[in-house]
C-alpha cells in the first residue's frame, strides 16, 4: 500500500515539473490579461508607451521579470481584477508593493509629516 502512494506522488510531482517554462509564462500572461480586462495589444501598447520600464521608478524591465498591472482599486473593489478602464500603468515588484502601502496609509503619513512627534519633543527640550 505504501509503494502505491509513493508511485502516485512521484508521478504527480513529475507531471507538474515537466511543463515547459515558456508555456507556463504564456499562460500566466494570458490569465493576468483576462483578469485585468486587457488585450495583448493593449498590454504591448502600454509597455511601449512607458519605454519598456516601470511607470513609477522608470527602471527598465528585464527579460523574465514579472510586470504588475496597476489599477485604481476604488473603481473596481474586487481584488486583483479590473474593468479595464481604470488601469494606471505597469509596475515592477517594489513599486507595486510600495504603492499598495502608500494608498492604504496615505492619510496617516500626511498627518505624521504635518506634525512629527520627534520635532515636538526636540522643540520642547530646546525651550526648557
Amino acid at each position: 500500500m505504501a509503494d502505491i502512494r509513493i508511485r502516485k506522488t512521484a508521478r504527480r510531482r513529475g507531471s507538474r515539473t515537466s511543463v515547459d517554462p515558456a508555456a507556463r509564462r504564456k499562460w500566466r500572461l494570458a490569465y493576468k490579461l483576462a483578469r485585468y480586462n486587457l488585450t495583448q495589444e493593449g498590454f504591448d501598447l502600454l509597455l511601449k508607451a512607458q519605454g519598456c520600464a516601470c511607470a513609477m521608478c522608470h527602471t527598465p524591465f528585464l527579460d523574465g521579470q514579472p510586470i504588475f498591472i496597476d489599477h485604481d482599486h476604488t473603481c473596481c473593489p474586487g481584488e486583483k481584477s479590473s474593468c479595464g478602464r481604470c488601469i494606471r500603468g505597469l509596475l515592477c515588484l517594489s513599486c507595486n508593493t510600495a504603492l499598495g502601502h502608500i494608498e492604504r496609509k496615505y492619510h496617516l503619513a500626511c498627518a505624521y509629516l504635518d506634525s512629527p512627534a520627534g520635532q515636538l519633543v526636540l522643540k520642547r527640550r530646546q525651550v526648557a
